[in-house]
């Protein structure tokens, strides 16, 4: 598979250089693409703190505070300083996500070189690694900035570790430790990593044979310690959004093993790839969930009976299935039934496995070596190709969300996504159209998660209401019930009644940020006397916007026409301005349009009236 007429480190930097032409090849393209707007917002340029770069006081933030419900520092630091440096100019920061992955990829190849000592092997597997078509939403989606990042500090963890391993010191072990740590500060998905090195420890490492097992495992401690630090911070930090879906156990059950499954198949025919997956509504078919647990079984069962004779299977489908433990679903964070972020480390080990058995299987072929170059060739140029074309999905929502919906079925959770890209770029028809059509396909979700002011009609309006006051009746302190259910009544013109709702939530949490809107508006904008309070309203929006980075165009809106109804017309000609400026700067035109209506109010000084909030409590 190599030539012999080129040394041994030579033949590492051109396979190092052919990596990193890998990369760029399939994901430079991302150089000129937009925000997705999916999770970016929240990530990085819907915060004040991250948009404002780096600083002491970002930094001791980042480490003392959630950010996106996930505590991920090295994350959170990694998008200040593209901020710091770039702005909010996506490009760049797509820029970065790349550099990071080649980085990783390159540590991956140098880590499982020094692991096994097979060069040509392990450059397969980081080929494979580099642009598989699953990479795409990890190097293309620059909220997934921590799937990367924690992969280059696994790629060093495993490096180090390898190092420790052979040439035993306290340096050696700090560093990988250290490796580790920050990996885990990356992303938390690596507390899998003590058993991951045991893993490594059994083979390639072959420690098991010439040290004692208490040892291996004392080793591992502090390891251990530092994940489960991590998942502790992760639950608490995640509390609010775990099993927020309803999803019973033995649904969970069955989606994992089938899912389980599914990134094996993905793993040969990366084919209908797609950004979310809708989770399923009812139980798999028999065959389905029997057909998946066999094959789980059978190949579970082949490396453990072949662990000695063939001890990578063992390694790489152990590090297959236990590093998609922490992601499985067992405890369900979101509503994706599984996704193509979580398979960015765990396939590392299957590839393995696979690269592995085939090169010893093929052992005593007649020019093996030539015919392993070729058939590995294909299979890189060939995944090279899907991902180019996967890679293109990601420009913008404009062509991730089609994709999504063109990809699957009954996917409420796309519709929403796509809504409410849509609603913040003006085109507030479509988005209602999108967000209708996911209400129809969960009707007990109406609302629960879309961002897009969906007015639900007759008979529609009538059983979310039922099922919505339900809901709070059950889970009196369930906020986002609370906040969903009075949107609801305001749109049955029960408004009084929703202000109720919307008091309860701040009584439950006083920096609710949708309470804490919801009632300013009302308070500002409601055509009955009785319902407006122009000071409370002031206080309400100003607190809102702050919690929100100061950068929503909606709640300068709000602040805008509070201070118009509690008379202060230059500071609602100012901040409405200012709002102009910000919807304007998200393409938001239709927004931009309002805000030069009511600025025109606020000149005569008019305050703003919002008719929806008229009164009609006997309905």
């Amino acid at each position: 598979m190599y030539s012999l007429r080129f040394s041994l480190k030579t033949q590492k930097f051109l396979i190092a250089l052919a990596l990193t032409a890998l990369v760029w090849i399939v994901f430079a393209q991302t150089a000129h693409f937009d925000w997705v707007r999916y999770d970016d917002r929240d990530y990085v340029y819907g915060s004040a703190r991250v948009t404002s770069g780096l600083s002491f006081s970002n930094i001791a933030w980042a480490f003392t505070h959630f950010h996106a419900a996930n505590w991920h520092p090295i994350t959170t630091l990694s998008h200040m300083l593209d901020c710091q440096l770039f702005g909010v100019n996506p490009g760049l920061h797509h820029f970065s996500s790349v550099v990071i992955h080649t980085l990783a990829v390159i540590a991956l190849f140098f880590a499982l070189d020094s692991l096994t000592g097979k060069i040509w092997r392990s450059g397969v597997v980081a080929g494979v690694f580099a642009i598989h078509p699953l990479r795409a939403e990890s190097v293309a989606w620059i909220a997934e900035r921590k799937d990367v990042l924690s992969g280059l500090f696994f790629a060093l963890t495993l490096l180090t570790w390898s190092s420790y391993a052979r040439r035993k010191s306290l340096a050696r072990y700090l560093v990988a430790l250290l490796a580790a740590a920050l990996g885990l500060l990356s992303k938390p998905m690596l507390v899998t990593i003590p058993f991951v090195l045991l893993l490594i420890d059994y083979w390639p490492l072959n420690r098991f044979r010439t040290e004692k097992i208490i040892w291996l495992l004392m080793e591992k401690i502090p390891f251990a310690l530092f994940a489960a630090v991590s998942a502790v911070t992760t639950v608490l930090a995640q509390h609010g959004h775990i099993d927020t879906f309803g999803f019973s156990l033995p649904l969970r059950f069955e989606n994992t093993i089938v899912s389980y499954a599914i990134y094996l198949r993905q793993l040969i025919w990366p084919v209908d790839l797609a950004v979310l997956y809708p989770y399923p509504e009812k139980f798999f078919p028999f065959l389905t969930i029997a057909g998946s647990a066999a094959l789980l079984i059978a190949l579970s069962t082949i490396a453990i009976i072949y662990r000695k004779r063939l001890p990578f299977l063992f390694t790489g489908w152990f590090w297959f299935i236990g590093m998609l433990v922490p992601v499985m679903g067992i405890v369900q964070v979101g509503r994706q039934a599984h996704a193509d972020r979580y398979t960015y480390l765990p396939l590392i080990g299957i590839t393995i496995a696979i690269v592995w058995l085939v090169a010893e299987l093929t052992a005593h072929w007649r020019f093996q070596k030539q015919i392993g170059a070729l058939a590995s060739a294909v299979v890189i140029v060939a995944f090279s190709v899907c991902a180019y074309h996967q890679t293109l999905f990601w420009r913008n929502a404009d062509s991730l969300w089609p994709h999504t919906l063109a990809v699957t079925t009954n996917n409420d959770g796309a519709h929403l996504a796509f809504a409410t890209s849509l609603f913040a770029e003006g085109r507030t028809e479509e988005a209602i159209a999108h967000a209708r059509t996911a209400a129809e396909i969960r009707p007990a979700n109406a609302g629960v998660y879309g961002e897009v002011p969906v007015g639900l009609e007759g008979k529609a309006l009538d059983e979310a209401i039922l099922f919505w006051s339900a809901r709070v009746e059950n889970e009196p302190n369930n906020i986002g019930a609370r906040n969903t259910f009075g949107v609801l009544l305001v749109q049955k013109h029960q408004t009084r009644a929703a202000v109720e709702q919307w008091e309860a939530a701040l009584v439950l949490n006083p920096n609710d940020g949708n309470a804490q809107s919801n009632l300013a508006w009302v308070f500002a904008t409601a055509p009955d006397a009785s319902l407006r309070n122009g000071t409370r309203a002031v206080e309400l929006a100003e607190r809102a916007l702050k919690l929100a980075g100061g950068i929503n165009p909606i709640l300068y809106r709000t602040l805008a026409a509070a201070y118009a109804e509690s008379g202060r017309f230059d500071d609602a000609i100012a901040t409405a301005e200012r709002g102009r400026e910000f919807a304007e700067r998200e393409g938001n035109r239709e927004l931009a349009d309002e805000f030069v209506a009511v600025l025109d109010r606020y000149r005569q000084h008019q305050p703003m009236r919002d008719a929806r909030l008229e009164l009609h409590e006997d309905l």
